[in-house]
């Protein structure tokens, strides 16, 4: 096998490798679990491996993280122009070898330190909004959808009851995102700037990848739902942003209170969502609420409430919030207001 030959650092030129750290995607993770059951003698190097992998990719500040890789770039000059002193060929690449792989070493050690001291993991410096020529802010009422693309070709789908703002720095160094309310975000790929999201205190970085953010003024949490590619989601601490953890497609965290809970939901949800279509098989009042809400973006209230439980079936798709009203109002007895985004259900009362 190629691999018998591999050292720790041959296995980080890998792609697939480097997915298998990463834990996605699936084929990348079963090829290396298989590789691994067929030849346990890489067992140690894979784990050196990989414990290099996420030296690696511990991020900070590029300034910073240039400073860090000239540095190692002289002394491995300095290093190779000592060895071809040394007349002994063979003992020379040993010692010019060994003597680089110490050094980047002990400089990733210096860097990995340097980040988990100013909690630095994505070392992305992000300045207030500001106001500008460039700026942008985009609302929505509360029955209304609107879709965006960007300068960098990424799409955004805004609900309705959504705040969205972009500054005049947006696709300079990095591409952010202010948002409250929530969006659907289908990101253009661009290695050399992260995409981030700042909702609240909660941050959502990608680079090329669609996912759903909840963040609406009235809830008490914020939900980061991840439907391709991956994503990292984590706080804004003192203007930068500092990672919690990562999610794979079908996966989701709801942050309350700086608590990050990751569960799974059924990607179902987010096309349900884009499409509009809301599906009730014998639905209460608390699940018709709850659709609502996630469809549109609104605060359910009722008065009058019978003692008989709710019990409405029925399918809508592309449907309007007051469309939808009314024909759950028809066969409930209800009428409704909207005001502020709260609609308040009156049921007649008998």
């Amino acid at each position: 096998m190629k691999y018998d030959a591999y050292a720790i650092e041959d296995f980080l030129t890998e792609e697939s490798f480097v997915n298998y750290c990463l834990g996605a995607p699936e084929e990348d993770v079963s090829f290396w679990k298989k590789i691994l059951k067929e030849q346990p003698e890489l067992e140690e190097r894979t784990r050196k491996a990989r414990i290099l992998f996420f030296l690696l990719a511990v991020k900070v500040d590029p300034l910073e993280k240039q400073q860090e890789l000239d540095k190692l770039k002289l002394v491995i000059e300095r290093t190779e122009q000592k060895s071809e002193s040394i007349e002994e060929a063979p003992v020379r690449r040993i010692m010019s070898r060994s003597t680089w792989i110490s050094i980047a070493a002990a400089i990733l050690i210096g860097i990995v330190g340097y980040a988990l001291f100013h909690k630095k993991e994505y070392g992305n410096q992000i300045q207030p909004y500001t106001v500008g020529a460039k700026s942008m802010l985009v609302k929505t009422a509360y029955n209304e959808r609107k879709i965006l693309t960007l300068s960098d070709g990424t799409k955004v789908t805004i609900n309705g009851s959504t705040e969205l703002k972009l500054d005049g720095r947006y696709n300079n160094e990095k591409r952010v995102i202010w948002l409250s309310g929530e969006a659907y975000f289908e990101v253009a790929g661009n290695k050399e700037k992260p995409f981030i999201v700042i909702s609240g205190t909660t941050t959502t970085t990608a680079l090329g990848t669609s996912f759903k953010i909840n963040n609406y003024h009235n809830s008490a949490h914020t939900l980061v739902m991840l439907n391709s590619g991956k994503v990292s989601v984590g706080s804004l601490v003192d203007q930068k942003v500092v990672d919690h953890l990562q999610l794979i497609p079908g996966e989701q965290v709801a942050v309350v209170q700086d608590k990050f809970v990751k569960s799974t939901f059924n990607p179902e949800d987010i096309d349900n969502w884009a499409n509009r279509k809301l599906v009730f098989s014998m639905a209460s009042l608390k699940e018709i609420k709850s659709v609502l809400k996630e469809i549109y973006g609104i605060e359910v209230r009722s008065k009058n409430q019978p003692k008989k439980p709710i019990a409405f079936t029925g399918t809508f798709e592309n449907e309007g919030l007051n469309e939808v009203l009314n024909a759950i109002g028809f066969s409930n007895h209800f009428t409704y207001t909207i005001k502020n985004d709260i609609v308040t259900l009156d049921f007649d009362k008998k």
